[in-house]
């Protein structure tokens, strides 16, 4: 045998051993397979009921609003008590503020004096309402408030207009219509660009962390890794051997996660009907992007996972590596989730992100031919980098034989 095809065999050999092995553990199969293809659209099922309940609590909930000036003001005061589910309860202006901030009332409306003159003579009368920025019931009280008090103005639009024998759409010369097209996408689509990115960069991630620390890390904790360097094959072949292996580990979980979020959008059960809308599908050339985006990913994280598992003594030591590299890898799919598909080309030199942003640009069907080839021919000298720097490690035997 040759001994190029020699080392091919080697390191095939080593990589189906490792694989088997992987997969022959509990774990593995409750990380890398059922839960991307069973517990994701499980989870997404149970989503939708509670999603649903706080929607509908939201809705009902009776919210206390403290209201400045309703002495001065009683005929606008006395359209404010038409908003349904809201108790108005007047406040001192000089403790306005402080009532908010202590959470006594969700927001304060401040009415001006001259508020029933203005209404009067056909003006404008400018409403202020106090929030707390950083409480979220806060936030949806004032924006209940401010859809109430459109209302009440379109109320008073209609009676001056009615008031000079003008028809109701006198001040609306141009309405708008929204008309999706036919072939267009959906909410559903538009929620899947945001959050497939994440999940899935999340899910090969995590999928691959107790495949690759269980390779090396895992072998120096049991004491088998010796056995394996006086083998026949060289520390070539053993660290391609594995390394394919995990990558193959990413890969899978990968596409299994791409399958469970198809099962979801386009199922029309009854538990996924608050997301899919009944008839969101992925096509084909997008399945394809997505897969030909992860595999310089896959390679990335195998090899950053792979060259941590090889410096710890032992896989607990390995863990504790795990947080900064976690840390580095949520932040750029985080950030994922407010941009859209179309951004500058400088970020597709910035690793996830890329992938991330590809990733929008197949769902959304909007692909920049340029982004593309920038973000994977970087991806792929990242991807080289980590598997260099993983073989790097695995030639020193301070580090590859410490215990």
């Amino acid at each position: 045998m040759e001994p190029q095809n020699r080392r091919i065999s080697l390191a095939y050999l080593i990589f189906r051993k490792e694989f088997l092995e992987i997969f022959r553990d509990r774990r593995t199969l409750m990380s890398v397979v059922i839960g991307p293809l069973v517990l994701t659209p499980m989870l997404f099922a149970l989503m939708g009921p509670f999603i649903e309940r706080m929607r509908q609590k939201a809705e009902k909930e009776q919210v206390r609003v403290g209201v400045v000036g309703s002495e001065q003001a009683p005929g606008f005061f006395a359209l404010l008590k038409a908003l349904p589910n809201t108790t108005l309860e007047p406040v001192p202006v000089e403790v306005a503020e402080s009532t908010v901030r202590e959470r006594t009332y969700r927001a304060v409306i401040v009415i001006p004096s001259d508020a029933d003159q203005t209404l009067a003579s056909g003006r404008s009368v400018g409403v202020q309402v106090l929030l707390d920025e950083g409480n979220q019931e806060s936030q949806e009280a004032t924006q209940r408030l401010k859809v109430a008090l459109s209302l009440i103005g379109e109320t008073i639009l209609k009676q001056r207009l009615q008031a000079r024998n003008l028809p109701a759409d006198f001040a609306t010369p141009i309405q708008v219509k929204e008309k999706p097209i036919a072939s267009g996408g959906n909410a559903g689509l538009v929620l899947l660009s945001v959050m497939l990115p994440y999940i899935l960069i999340i899910s090969a991630f995590s999928g691959a962390i107790y495949a690759a620390f269980d390779q090396v890390a895992g072998e120096k904790e049991r004491g088998t890794l010796e056995t394996l360097l006086v083998s026949p094959a060289s520390r070539g072949d053993i660290v391609l051997g594995k390394f394919t292996a995990v990558v193959a580990v990413c890969l899978i979980t990968g596409v299994l996660t791409v399958a469970g979020l198809i099962i979801t959008f386009t199922s029309r059960l009854q538990a996924f009907a608050w997301l899919s809308k009944g008839g969101m599908s992925i096509s084909p050339s997008t399945i394809g992007v997505v897969l030909l985006v992860m595999l310089p990913l896959s390679v990335l994280f195998a090899g950053l996972l792979l060259a941590v598992s090889t410096f710890a003594r032992n896989q607990k030591e390995a863990q504790t590596y795990l947080f900064p590299i976690m840390t580095l890898i949520l932040l750029p799919a985080i950030i994922s989730m407010f941009l859209g598909s179309e951004v500058e080309l400088y970020y597709a030199v910035i690793p996830i992100l890329n992938a991330s942003i590809i990733i929008k640009q197949a769902l959304s069907a909007s692909f920049n031919p340029a982004f593309i080839g920038v973000a994977l021919a970087t991806s792929v000298i990242y991807a080289g980098i980590a598997l260099l720097f993983a073989v790097h490690l695995f030639q020193k035997e301070s580090v590859l034989l410490k215990a």
